[in-house]
């Protein structure tokens, strides 16, 4: 501990989703806005969200975005610890920013120890280069039942004598009994570190509120630094699915502005898997008002209710698929490509999905029941087979785009997670991708024989399919609509596959159409695209986001206060 200048302090929750992660980006925001040179950390995070860094280290996403919060580029020291569940008792595990393996719940606990120790580490290194760290709690600290394996709240609190401040969502109801029955479960070793509490999402009149609060502050003999209202418009990336149904968290609604559900061109679903990861890559669509976007698991009422279908990433891609098969959704998935109308693009387990066959030959699945020795088909929409490695693949990198317009920016920005290799089966003839270096190319052609061979394909297999008709787009490459150039790509695909009834073109719509870059006449087209855009991009609405919750705090939030308990 002697390297540690930082001082720090630490957001913990009375339950989950009590907006821990929102408040720690926004006060992250506040104090580097100040100049104070700041970082996030959580030791331990239990996601299926994660972020590349740039040097291909996998964090929880939230620590990516609060990193961004603070102007600062995300670390594996941020969040040294990520676990992703795979069933109820099952968890692939992170350390460090890399693949640890799988284990039990009932394992991982009787090695706290060990985790522990890794977590101070990573700590210790960023107190070493910091001024202040914003420390980000888990779930609930009160949870009697695991204190002794604690390491994310108080069990990680008591080795530095963090100051810890509870946050507490007031719309789940039972505020004040949350907070009270939090901190009195708390051994007193641990209570004494709460040094006040923050009621989150208020509505209404505040005098109502006021009365309960003193109340609590004299009961439990600490203070209440403010109370947070419900922020309108605030839209970051959720860490978990518990937040699909919750709009101010998740982005399932809109920035204000931007047009409602109906008056937008085109349907797109994306398929919410049993086992769905990463799924925050999708919250740029939500914002584009050309797009209407929902999640979904269950065959539509209407067969040609979408225009575009996604299957997302799985942590689990095998059980999933055979879930597919079972519900009736591989059989709708089918119709809806052989309708010849839409576009179906897989990203990471859904691209593999899209292949032929998907083979497991170190039983990474297989031990779980979930493939045969033979493995299990897929739609069969790429003439491709994928193999699931023991290896994983992580980068961060830059795409070069062949099939942008010359005029216009050429390079996305994207992350790559996955065990998976793809391959042309055999006997086929197709298009993938070059890749190799620092740069990669994204649906670069490829021709000839040697296309499956490995002559023109890399030993790593195909990252990336565009078929022949546009219509079928399959990747590894997580992030792509963050990028306005991709995305602006895909909705053109749309401008030319799919019949809109709005003006009775069909196919390529070669009659003349509003434009929905520039609202000119006449053809789609990418040219000066940043400069005739009419909506804000989604780095543009975090940043937003980021800046409106630092306004929030500096208003609502006894600053003062807060700055007298971090400094002891």
């Amino acid at each position: 501990m002697s390297n540690i200048k930082a001082k720090f302090i630490m957001i913990q929750g009375t339950s989950s989703s009590a907006g821990k992660s929102a408040l720690t980006a926004g006060l992250l925001r506040y104090f580097s806005g100040r100049g104070v040179n700041c970082s996030p950390f959580k030791s331990q995070n239990m996601s299926l969200n994660s972020f590349v860094t740039e040097d291909g280290f996998e964090i929880a996403v939230s620590q990516a975005v609060q990193s961004e919060a603070a102007f600062k580029k995300p670390l594996r020291q941020m969040n040294p610890v990520l676990i992703k569940p795979l069933s109820d008792n099952e968890m692939h595990l992170i350390v460090d920013g890399k693949h640890f393996g799988n284990m039990n719940f009932k394992d991982y606990n009787g090695r706290k120890d060990f985790f522990l120790e890794k977590a101070a580490c990573s700590f210790e290194f960023l107190a070493s280069l910091n001024d202040l760290i914003l420390i980000e709690g888990a779930g609930s600290p009160a949870e009697i039942n695991l204190f002794k394996y604690d390491i994310a709240n108080m069990g990680f609190a008591e080795i530095y004598d963090i100051p810890v401040i509870l946050a507490a969502d007031i719309e789940r109801g039972g505020v004040f009994a949350s907070i009270y029955g939090t901190v009195k479960l708390l051994p007193a070793k641990w209570r004494k570190l709460v040094k006040g509490f923050i009621i989150n999402k208020f509505r209404g009149d505040f005098s109502i509120l006021e009365p309960g609060i003193r109340q609590i502050e004299k009961k439990l003999k600490i203070p209440c630094l403010g109370v947070i209202p419900h922020i309108k418009n605030l839209h970051l990336e959720a860490e978990d699915s518990l937040n699909f149904k919750q709009p101010d968290i998740y982005a399932g609604e809109a920035p204000k502005g931007v047009k409602e559900a109906e008056e937008r061109r085109f349907n797109i679903g994306i398929v919410r898997l049993n086992h769905i990861s990463n799924f925050n890559e999708f919250d740029p669509l939500f914002f584009d008002e050309r797009l209407s976007v929902e999640f979904f698991d269950e065959v539509p009422y209407k067969a040609d209710k979408f225009d575009m279908i996604i299957i997302p990433g799985s942590k689990s891609t095998a059980s999933d698929l055979a879930i597919l098969k079972n519900s009736g959704l591989f059989d709708y998935i089918n119709s809806f490509e052989k309708n010849g109308k839409g576009i179906i693009m897989g990203i990471c387990g859904g691209f593999q999905m899209m292949g032929e066959r998907i083979t497991d030959p170190y039983n990474l699945e297989s031990s779980a029941g979930f493939l045969s020795e033979n493995g299990i088909s897929g739609f069969g929409f790429f003439r491709t087979e994928t193999e699931i490695s023991k290896e994983k693949f992580l980068a961060a990198k830059k795409y070069r785009f062949k099939l942008s317009a010359a005029d216009c920016p050429s390079f996305l920005d994207g992350y790559e997670i996955h065990n998976g290799r793809t391959f042309l089966s055999k006997n086929c003839y197709g298009s993938g991708i070059i890749s190799g270096g620092n740069i990669t190319d994204l649906f670069e052609p490829a021709e000839g024989k040697d296309a499956c061979n490995g002559g023109f394909l890399p030993e790593t297999g195909i990252l990336s399919i565009l078929s022949e008709d546009k219509r079928k787009i399959g990747t590894y490459i997580h992030g792509l609509f963050g990028n306005e150039i991709f995305k602006d790509f895909v909705i053109e695909l749309l401008n030319k596959s799919i019949k809109n009834e709005k003006n009775g073109n069909e196919g390529k719509n070669e009659g003349k159409k509003k434009n929905f870059i520039n609202g000119e006449t006449g053809g789609y087209s990418y040219k000066s695209y940043k400069s005739c855009k009419s909506y804000k991009s989604y780095k543009d609405v975090k940043n937003d986001s980021f800046n409106l919750l630092s306004e929030n705090i500096e208003k609502h939030i006894n600053i003062a206060l807060l700055e007298y308990i971090i400094n002891g």
